[in-house]
């Protein structure tokens, strides 16, 4: 339909369409119970497709396709992926363990990953690396929409604007689910946690989008992603609130002040990183590389 747009237009039609599609999902859905979380995680993806196919028709080329990241695998930053989350969610935890903000569950912990003899650790593993891959292929399709068709667009505004912003867009999209529905964040004042998660998502950005703009893929921000709601998810599953859920939320939840803090601190070391080679990425066609490679 408009095979001219600029990539900021492309950025702010792709972002309407996407937060149109969870406001209407948060309004007409709540039927649905919590499933709707899992289908909100689709709408960037509908949104990309509608972009692809109907607005722009940049979905008919190979070029259009490459600049979403999926042509390659990325594998030489998984490992970061993975660790990055688990770090900061492990020491949120600890933090909030230490401080009698919350403590660890013991039963909850033998009856999770039946710690009952030698093979009790290989268990622990596999149970977690199972829960990440679930998550990932969960998160791809946020990140197909974010840092695969949102962040390149936003490059022409520079790398770190464009980080924080892709991360800030994230964060008010999710507050339709946070503020309109009962099944997302449902402790605490909606107003705190609300700005709370959108700070946390919008440095969070930084970090997934570092991952899309170093390995010129989506899977390492997929993976991110999914291995930070994994590891939260179990983490929270495992910690008892001592003094309040409300407290705790606000402290060590998802987008607690522990986690904000430390995310932040991670965002910022990375800005640091890219800044330093101010040319690592600089235009959005530096993202499309050959078909699928493995590093």
């Amino acid at each position: 339909m408009f095979n001219q747009l600029s990539s900021l237009m492309k950025a702010t039609l792709f972002y309407s369409i996407a937060l149109g599609l969870i406001l209407l999902l948060a309004l007409l859905g709540q039927g649905l119970g919590e499933s709707i979380l899992a289908l909100s995680m689709f709408t960037p993806l509908a949104a990309v497709l509608l972009m692809q196919f109907l607005v722009t028709r940049d979905g008919t080329t190979r070029a259009g396709w490459q600049i979403l990241g999926l042509h390659r695998l990325g594998l030489r930053t998984w490992g970061m992926a993975i660790l990055a989350p688990f770090i900061v969610l492990f020491c949120t935890y600890a933090i909030a363990w230490g401080a009698g903000i919350g403590r660890l569950d013991q039963a909850a912990l033998n009856g999770a990953f039946a710690l009952d003899g030698p093979m009790s650790i290989l268990r622990i593993v596999f149970l977690v690396l199972l829960g990440v891959v679930i998550s990932t292929f969960l998160a791809l399709a946020e990140e197909i929409g974010w840092r695969g068709y949102l962040l390149p667009q936003l490059l022409p505004l520079g790398q770190t604007r464009a980080l924080l912003l892709s991360g800030l867009l994230q964060g008010i999209w999710h507050l339709p689910v946070i503020l309109l529905t009962p099944f997302y964040h449902p402790g605490g004042n909606p107003l705190i946690v609300s700005v709370l998660f959108v700070l946390t998502m919008t440095v969070s950005g930084v970090f997934f989008g570092y991952l899309r703009l170093t390995s010129k893929s989506v899977w390492p921000a997929a993976l991110a992603h999914g291995a930070f709601n994994s590891f939260w998810s179990t983490f929270a599953a495992l910690t008892i609130a001592v003094t309040s859920a409300e407290v705790l939320e606000y402290w060590a939840g998802e987008s607690g002040m522990i986690t904000l803090v430390e995310v932040a601190l991670l965002g910022a070391w990375l800005i640091y990183r890219l800044n330093r080679k101010p040319g690592t990425v600089q235009r959005t066609d530096k993202l499309v590389g050959q078909p699928l490679a493995q590093k």
